[in-house]
C-alpha cells in the first residue's frame, strides 16, 4: 500500500480506490474506470493512475493521469473515443502516442504541466503528435487555468481571464 494511502487511513480519511471495468454514475455524468487494472500492482507508479473517461451526454473527456505505454495499450484496445483529452504525465514522450490519438479522436486536449520544468514537458514530439492530429491543444505552462465544459452536445474551452 502506498505511504499516502496509509497515511490518509491513519488520519480517518476515507479511502475509495477504483479499478479498471468498474462503472459509477457522478452527478449525472458516467464516469468509467479504464485503469489502474490488477496487473499494474507493484509495476511503475505511473502505470497505477487512474485513468477514467466521463460521458457527459454525447460529450466525453478521457483523463490519463500519469499512464505510460503499457496502459495505454489497454486503452487503445477499448477504444475510449472523447471529445477531451487530459494528455498524460505532463506531456513526457512516454505517453500520447499517435495510435491512441487515432483511437480517441480527441477535439481538445489539455497539457497540466509547469512552466519551464526541469523535464522538459510537454516533448515536442508529443506537441506535433497532437498537431499532427488536429487536436486544439491548451497547456497550464502558456494558458495558465482551463476549464472545458460539457454540456451534453459539444465541449467547450475556458481560458481563465486573470493571469
Amino acid at each position: 500500500m502506498r505511504p499516502v494511502v496509509t497515511k490518509a487511513r491513519e488520519l480517518g480519511v476515507r479511502v475509495i480506490q477504483h479499478q479498471a471495468g468498474e462503472n459509477f454514475e457522478f452527478g449525472g455524468a458516467v464516469v468509467r474506470i479504464l485503469a489502474p487494472d490488477a496487473q499494474d500492482e507493484g509495476g511503475k507508479e505511473n502505470d497505477e493512475s487512474l485513468v477514467m473517461q466521463l460521458t457527459w451526454g454525447n460529450t466525453s473527456a478521457l483523463l490519463e493521469g500519469d499512464a505510460e505505454r503499457p496502459t495505454e495499450q489497454r486503452l487503445i484496445d477499448q477504444h475510449p473515443d472523447a471529445d477531451l483529452l487530459k494528455v498524460a504525465h505532463h506531456g513526457s514522450a512516454t505517453s500520447t502516442r499517435a495510435d491512441l490519438l487515432a483511437a480517441v479522436h480527441p477535439k481538445f486536449a489539455v497539457i497540466s504541466v509547469g512552466a519551464r520544468n526541469v523535464y522538459g514537458h510537454p516533448r515536442r514530439e508529443v506537441l506535433n503528435r497532437l498537431q499532427g492530429s488536429n487536436v486544439k491543444t491548451y497547456r497550464t505552462d502558456l494558458n495558465g487555468a482551463v476549464s472545458f465544459y460539457l454540456d451534453g452536445k459539444m465541449v467547450s474551452p475556458h481560458v481563465a481571464a486573470l493571469r
